[in-house]
């Protein structure tokens, strides 16, 4: 074999090699490097400059809660399930109401207890879950469930307060038979209130939704002004009322509470905004 062949053999072969070392592809860098990294900065936005505790997804107390009332239905729809349908058609039907009434007074049964039981969980929830709406204006020093018990005190010391102002102004004009109607209507609409806010606050607490919480406040809004409205008929019932002393009436006991607390919150947030 000649050396002219062993040449042509050996071009050959270094033609169709892919070995790098042969034509030195190892240092030869690649015309446009890539734009794009794969090692990028995170995306989390620091939002304060103190460390947070860790907070769970959901308490396990308002679990308990949500059980409890689902209990007390179990046994107000086993024990009194008369009665029961009796009181959410009573608010939307005069011939309920009344048919009711002579049954027995409502407010000596254990029914009514139950579904107050049910009125105080789920209102008190419903302002626990405010926090979603203004997580820097609740007090700082009190979280958790003991925020949740100071709020179920506040409303029990104000319904309290409103039921004692209901009894002197009963004793005092003598209206015994138009406060009790007053005060039936106004334990019919804290129950039906209750039983609304029950599902739906599942799901805002769930699902952390504050659309779904400002479809509670909303509706909790609308049942207090048809409770008014139905307080007002119930005044307008009775021939004894006029009609400007009705209005200063129901002022007094619906509406001036409502402004008060609005004043005491406005400024406790303006308080709390200076200090911070």
């Amino acid at each position: 074999m000649t050396s002219s062949s062993l040449i042509f053999r050996d071009t050959a072969a270094n033609a169709t090699c892919h070995d790098t070392t042969v034509e030195m592809q190892s240092i030869v860098f690649p015309a446009t490097p890539p734009k794009i990294s794969f090692f990028t900065t995170h995306q989390l936005k620091p939002k304060g400059m103190y460390p947070v505790s860790y907070i769970h997804y959901q308490q396990d107390w308002i679990l308990i809660l949500f059980l409890l009332c689902f209990l007390l239905l179990a046994w107000i729809q086993v024990f009194n399930a008369k009665r029961f349908r009796q009181i959410l058609q009573a608010p939307f039907s005069k011939r309920f109401h009344n048919q009711m009434i002579r049954d027995g007074n409502l407010f000596n049964e254990r029914i009514s207890i139950a579904l107050g039981i049910i009125y105080f969980i789920t209102a008190g929830l419903m302002i626990y879950q405010a926090d979603m709406l203004l997580p820097d204006h609740f007090p700082k020093n009190i979280e958790g469930i003991y925020l949740y018990l100071l709020i179920i005190f506040c409303l029990l010391i104000f319904w309290l307060l409103k039921i004692s102002i209901i009894r002197i102004l009963e004793t005092i004009f003598k209206t015994y038979h138009a406060s009790s109607d007053y005060m039936l209507n106004i334990l019919l609409m804290n129950v039906l209130s209750g039983l609304l806010l029950l599902p739906l606050l599942i799901l805002v607490i769930y699902l952390k939704s504050g659309f779904l919480l400002y479809i509670c406040l909303i509706l909790f809004s609308i049942l207090f002004v048809f409770r008014l409205v139905r307080g007002f008929t119930i005044g307008m019932s009775y021939s004894k009322f006029s009609y400007l002393l009705l209005f200063v009436y129901l002022c007094t006991l619906e509406i001036l509470p409502l402004i008060i607390l609005a004043k005491l919150t406005l400024t406790y947030y303006h308080s709390t905004i200076h200090v911070y």
